[in-house]
């Protein structure tokens, strides 16, 4: 299976969950990207994944971060007060509901599929509160 297959069929796994339709993904060049960090992006059309990252936990863990947030708008997700995050600091960014909600469910995802659990190491310790509290809560409603 080539990496596009695998992302696929990864991608298919966690709408299945979400109860979504799968979008498009397509590989694009990484200037395609927000930051020269950035792995993966939801556009209206579909997830766009940089072309130069090999499969790993890091692109399955982007991956279902972007699917959550095509769950959150599918779901009626108040996009109105949502900053990039080239506008607001690393903290701001990351606490913000939609993306505390992403990075938790991504965790979860890591966990149940490969048996990882993220660290966020470079996220400060609000950040990792928040997502934590995030992520006991998502087990609830999945039960």
């Amino acid at each position: 299976m080539d990496k596009k297959q695998i992302c696929i069929k990864f991608a298919r796994e966690v709408c299945n969950i979400l109860d979504i339709s799968v979008p498009a993904i397509k590989f694009v060049p990484s200037d395609r990207m927000r930051t020269s960090t950035q792995i993966a992006a939801l556009t209206p059309d579909a997830v766009l994944v940089r072309n130069d990252v090999t499969v790993s936990p890091e692109l399955f863990f982007a991956i279902s971060h972007e699917l959550r947030h095509s769950y959150q708008i599918a779901n009626g997700a108040d996009l109105k007060g949502y900053q990039a995050s080239d506008k607001i600091s690393v903290e701001q960014y990351n606490l913000q509901s939609l993306e505390v909600d992403a990075n938790a469910f991504s965790a979860l995802v890591m966990s149940d599929f490969f048996g990882i659990v993220p660290r966020f190491q470079n996220l400060p310790e609000s950040v990792k509160v928040a997502i934590n509290d995030r992520m006991k809560q998502i087990q609830k409603e999945y039960r």
